[in-house]
């Protein structure tokens, strides 16, 4: 189920529900939901990652645009460097701890 057909069967849900306790908190849920967004002052970034919606909190989001900025500014390893880096550390670790 993707995320468009998880809402419609939400909306069916709610549409054929006459129970008004059921009714009020599915609206306390998006109420605070809302206000969470609100409080931020803008919409949480979502990522759909096998049908879970995963919501990033203010400081996952900001480690993601540092990240990105980074990248943009050039300051990043390719693979092949990376993998030199690696290598340089693990012979001063063997050099340190013997191994």
């Amino acid at each position: 189920m993707n995320i468009g057909e998880l809402k419609l069967e939400l909306i069916a849900k709610i549409i054929h529900t006459n129970d008004l306790e059921t009714l009020m908190e599915i609206e306390a849920v998006l109420n605070n939901i809302q206000q969470t967004i609100h409080e931020v002052n803008e919409p949480p970034t979502t990522y759909i990652k096998s049908e879970k919606v995963l919501v990033l909190n203010e400081w996952q989001q900001a480690r993601i645009d540092i990240a990105l900025k980074q990248i943009e500014n050039g300051e990043y390893l390719t693979e092949d460097e990376d993998k030199i880096e690696m290598e340089k550390w693990f012979k001063e670790e063997e050099k340190l701890f013997g191994q």
